[in-house]
C-alpha cells in the first residue's frame, strides 16, 4: 500500500538525469515520425501499388531523363552544318568584320558564317537528316539561317551564294513542312527533297539552277516562279523572271556524280525517332524551362518573335516612308535595292523567317509597294507591309502577287 501511494504522489521518486530526459525526447520524436510514416503509407496505398519498389521508380526516372537529355542533344545538332570534308584552302568568317580562319574537318557552321573557297578548293557540309552541300572552288557562301522547330516539326535552312557554285542533296528525311532556300544576287531556289545545283558566275550575272532529281522552285525578282524538273536547268537574269527550262548538258549531268551526293542516306534509327517524339510531346515544359537551342525560351517566346517581326517591318517602313517611287525589284536576302547598308539590312532581316523577305512587289501606280514576310515563330506567321504600315497577312495571300 505504501509503495502504491509513493508512486501516485511521487514521494520518494528519484530525480531523472539529463541523459534519461534526452533519451525520452528522442524516443518521442522517433515514435512521432513512425506514426507519420504509417499515416502516409495508408494515404498513398490506394495509388501506389505495394509491389512497386521505389528503386524501380528511380531507375525509370533516370531512363526518362537520359532520353530527354539525348533528345535535346539531337535537337541542338539541327542548328549547325557539320564540315565533313575540306580540300585545299577553305576559309570561314564567323562574324562580320572578323578575320577569316582556315576551315577544318569537324568544324560546325552557324548562322552568319561565311565560307570562301580558293581555286582548286572545296568543302562538304552535312546535316543530321542526311542532307549534303558541296561548295565548289572559287565560291562565296553565307549561312544565313539554320532553324529547327520542335513544336512545329519543321526545318528551315537558308544560304546566300554571292559567287561560285554549290551542289546539294536534300534528304527525304528533311520533312514535308521543311524548306531550304539558296539566295543569289539574281534568284531564289526553294527546295525540299531534291538533288540540285546553283551556279552564280559573278555578281550581276544570270543565275543557273540545275536539277538532277525531284524539282526546284526557281524564283526571280519579277514574274512568277518556275519549276525546274529533273534533268533540266533554268537561267534567271538579275531583276528578271526565270527563262524557259532547258535540258541539262552532259557535263552538267556528270557534275552530279559525286560520292557525297550519291552515297546512301543513313536510316533514321528508332531511338532517334523515339527521343525526338518525346521532346516534341514535352515541348511546352522544355520551352518554359529554356532547355536546348530549340526552346523558344532561349531566343524568346512566340509572341516576342512576332512582336520582333512587326518591329522589323516598322523599321523597314520608316526607311521607305516618304519615297515618291519604289524599286522595281528587291533582292529579298540583301535589301540592297532599297538603299539599306549591310549591317542595317542584317538587323532587319534577322527577325524574319529564313533571314529574308518572302516577296516584294511594287504596285501598279508606282507609288506603293507590298512586302510579305514570315515570323520566326513556330507557325511561321505571315505579315505584310504596305505604305500604310505593317499588318497581319492571310495564308495564301502571297499567291495573288506572283
Amino acid at each position: 500500500m505504501f509503495e502504491l501511494l509513493r508512486k501516485l504522489f511521487g514521494k520518494g521518486k528519484k530525480p531523472r538525469t539529463e541523459e534519461e530526459m534526452l533519451a525520452d525526447a528522442f524516443a518521442a520524436v522517433r515514435e512521432d515520425q513512425e506514426r507519420k510514416v504509417r499515416i502516409r503509407r495508408k494515404k498513398y496505398r490506394r495509388w501506389w501499388p505495394e509491389w512497386l519498389d521505389r528503386r524501380v521508380v528511380i531507375g525509370l526516372a533516370i531512363v526518362v531523363v537520359a532520353i530527354i537529355t539525348d533528345g535535346v542533344r539531337r535537337e541542338n545538332e539541327e542548328f549547325y552544318a557539320a564540315v565533313t570534308k575540306v580540300y585545299g584552302q577553305v576559309y570561314v568568317q564567323t562574324t562580320a568584320g572578323a578575320r577569316a580562319q582556315p576551315l577544318a574537318v569537324g568544324d560546325r557552321l552557324d548562322d552568319r558564317n561565311v565560307i570562301q573557297t580558293d581555286t582548286g578548293s572545296s568543302a562538304v557540309l552535312e546535316f543530321p537528316d542526311g542532307s549534303v552541300i558541296t561548295v565548289a572552288p572559287n565560291s562565296h557562301l553565307t549561312v544565313k539561317m539554320i532553324e529547327y522547330s520542335r513544336g512545329g516539326v519543321w526545318r528551315g535552312r537558308s544560304f546566300f551564294l554571292a559567287a561560285g557554285q554549290i551542289w546539294a542533296r536534300v534528304s527525304p528525311r528533311f520533312g514535308g513542312q521543311s524548306e531550304m532556300r539558296i539566295y543569289t544576287p539574281s534568284s531564289v531556289a526553294a527546295v525540299r527533297g531534291t538533288t540540285f545545283s546553283v551556279y552564280q558566275p559573278a555578281r550581276g550575272q544570270a543565275t543557273s539552277i540545275q536539277c538532277a532529281q525531284g524539282m526546284v522552285a526557281a524564283i526571280g525578282f519579277r514574274g512568277r516562279p518556275s519549276t525546274v524538273r529533273a534533268n533540266t536547268v533554268i537561267t534567271i537574269p538579275q531583276g528578271q523572271a526565270p527563262q524557259r527550262a532547258k535540258s541539262l548538258s552532259s557535263s552538267q549531268q556528270r557534275s552530279f556524280n559525286q560520292m557525297d551526293l550519291t552515297k546512301p542516306i543513313p536510316p533514321e534509327y528508332w531511338l532517334e525517332t523515339f527521343e525526338l517524339t518525346v521532346t516534341q510531346l514535352l515541348d511546352a515544359p522544355l520551352s518554359i524551362l529554356g532547355i536546348g537551342k530549340c526552346s523558344w525560351g532561349v531566343g524568346s517566346a512566340d509572341f516576342a518573335r512576332r512582336a520582333a517581326t512587326l518591329e522589323g517591318l516598322r523599321l523597314l517602313h520608316q526607311h521607305l516612308e516618304g519615297d515618291t517611287s519604289y524599286p522595281e525589284y528587291v533582292n529579298p536576302a540583301t535589301l540592297a535595292e532599297v538603299g539599306l547598308s549591310g549591317e542595317h539590312a542584317r538587323r532587319i532581316l534577322s527577325v524574319f523567317h529564313g533571314d529574308a523577305l518572302e516577296l516584294y512587289r511594287p504596285l501598279m501606280d508606282g507609288r506603293g509597294f507590298i512586302i510579305f514576310v514570315r515570323s520566326r515563330d513556330k507557325g511561321r506567321t505571315p505579315y505584310k507591309l504596305t505604305s500604310y504600315g505593317p499588318q497581319a497577312a492571310q495564308e495564301g495571300e502571297i499567291n495573288g502577287y506572283w
